[in-house]
């Protein structure tokens, strides 16, 4: 299987996103990906770790979005350009954009879990789809893409952002708005709109939750510790279900979520050991 081979790119580009975030470019001909997809990504000598593909262009551009969080991460953050990393992919499963134009849409996220949404933004405006965004951080230093949500002015798409601490946009956390945005709907309207979500976890379950109050339609990027990529390890299965988020996610729908008793509450470690979300 192709997407399983690993290639060594170099890197073209570095971008400061915000305070420990930063978006690493690199050029490579290979199936062109689709948002909601992951790489896995090899740090020379380090380890290999999922990353969601942030971006992709018609002249093969690919870039992934990092935080330092760990080894990994750290090192990754510390590359330059011309460094050289590894590379399989695209994996899993993707975003389904609904064919309806009628469609309302709405991407909610938060931390690093807006780089699959960013790259889901940037075809919705690519389809010139309209949609709403809320992004939601702890302060203004840690908002992600406040400048690439705004790519294609021809689209009129309502930015929302929120901080915790009230720095940038409204003091308020990302569920809270969502909830308040859905509520001046109608019953109508709401089985029109359809959601996407990505980033923390337990942010995530909480918008499941927004979504079973008011029977809206959901996909949400689940994020779950990977060795392989190609469903071998068994550290990404979810139960009881047994799903793996390498090969049957990272996407899943509300009625999948539905039936994962793992979701907003625990993940496995390296070891295998279920460990509680927090």
């Amino acid at each position: 299987m192709t997407e399983n081979m690993m290639h060594t790119v170099n890197v073209v580009k570095i971008k400061e996103e915000c305070f420990g975030v930063k978006t690493i470019f690199f050029k490579i001909n290979l199936q062109k990906p689709k948002p909601g997809q992951f790489l896995m990504v090899w740090v020379p000598g380090i380890d290999e770790i999922p990353m969601s593909v942030s971006g992709w262009d018609k002249n093969d551009y690919w870039s992934v979005t990092v935080k330092n969080v760990g080894e990994c991460t750290k090192h990754l953050s510390e590359v330059k350009i011309d460094d050289y990393i590894g590379i399989r992919g695209p994996l899993g499963n993707n975003f389904t954009i609904p064919k309806d134009t009628s469609k309302k849409i709405l991407l909610i996220g938060g931390g690093t879990g807006m780089a699959p949404l960013k790259f889901l933004a940037e075809e919705l405006m690519h389809q010139k789809r309209t949609f709403t965004f809320i992004e939601g951080a702890k302060s203004e230093n840690q908002v992600i893409f406040k400048d690439a949500l705004q790519i294609n002015k021809k689209v009129p798409n309502e930015l929302i952002f929120c901080t915790d601490d009230g720095s940038f946009g409204i003091k308020a956390f990302a569920p809270k708005v969502l909830k308040d945005y859905v509520a001046k709907l109608s019953n109508t309207n709401n089985g029109n709109l359809i959601i996407y979500t990505c980033g923390p976890e337990i942010m995530m379950y909480k918008v499941y939750e927004i979504c079973k109050e008011f029977n809206l339609k959901l996909q949400a990027s689940l994020e779950r510790v990977m060795r392989c990529g190609c469903g071998i390890c068994g550290l990404c299965a979810v139960d009881p279900l047994g799903l793996l988020v390498c090969k049957d996610g990272p996407i899943f729908s509300y009625d999948q979520l539905e039936k994962m008793e793992d979701c907003g509450k625990y993940k496995r470690d390296f070891t295998g050991k279920k460990i509680k979300i927090e």
